[in-house]
């Protein structure tokens, strides 16, 4: 234990004060493609590109936890539309860029600073016993589609089916807590 702190020089924090993204539509930048072949996905991670939430996950937090904000791009013979649809997004979001085939090649690298809009929806799930909420992308789509305002916030998906209006605002709330859940297992 340490004693004698000299706790005049010491700043007092909270817990509280954590501005957490508010659900809704974004312009989205590429961060990272990697391919998790064990799994026959690829993990997008990415940070918001445009607006008054850009940069949003380039501090150290969001830099060493990109599970908080990323997607999956499946390659199982049985998600082959949802990845072409995907593609097909990012390719409209970017001139000149061919996805598909950067994706033929491999070249996943070529993916990092490319544009595509995102859906962001407030989704309920359980951690050890307590109901908690988190954001997942809900739709993946041509960034232009973003902003033409094409694209509308998605209700909360409530763990028993239901669902309640998206906040409008970004109210202080505690930090998601990751449940090692990922999709295409």
């Amino acid at each position: 234990m340490r004693t004698n702190v000299n706790w005049g020089t010491v700043e007092a924090s909270t817990d509280g004060g954590f501005n957490r993204l508010p659900a809704g539509p974004y312009i989205a930048k590429v961060v990272n493609a990697i391919d998790k072949a064990d799994k026959e996905y690829v993990e997008v991670v990415f940070d918001i590109a445009e607006g008054e939430h850009a940069s949003y996950y380039s501090d150290d937090w969001g830099k060493n936890h990109p599970y908080a904000h990323h997607f999956f791009m499946s390659y199982k013979d049985t998600a082959l539309g949802m990845l072409k649809g995907r593609l097909e997004a990012i390719q409209a979001s970017n001139p000149g860029f061919d996805p598909f085939a950067a994706w033929d090649a491999g070249r996943l690298d070529m993916f990092a600073g490319r544009l595509v809009g995102l859906n962001l929806q407030e989704e309920e799930y359980e951690y050890m016993g307590e109901v908690k909420t988190r954001l997942n992308v809900c739709q993946v789509v041509p960034a232009q589609d973003v902003r033409d305002g094409k694209i509308k916030a998605r209700e909360i998906k409530k763990l028993n089916g239901g669902s309640t209006p998206a906040p409008s605002t970004s109210a202080p709330v505690a930090a998601d807590v990751y449940n090692g859940a990922i999709p295409f297992d």
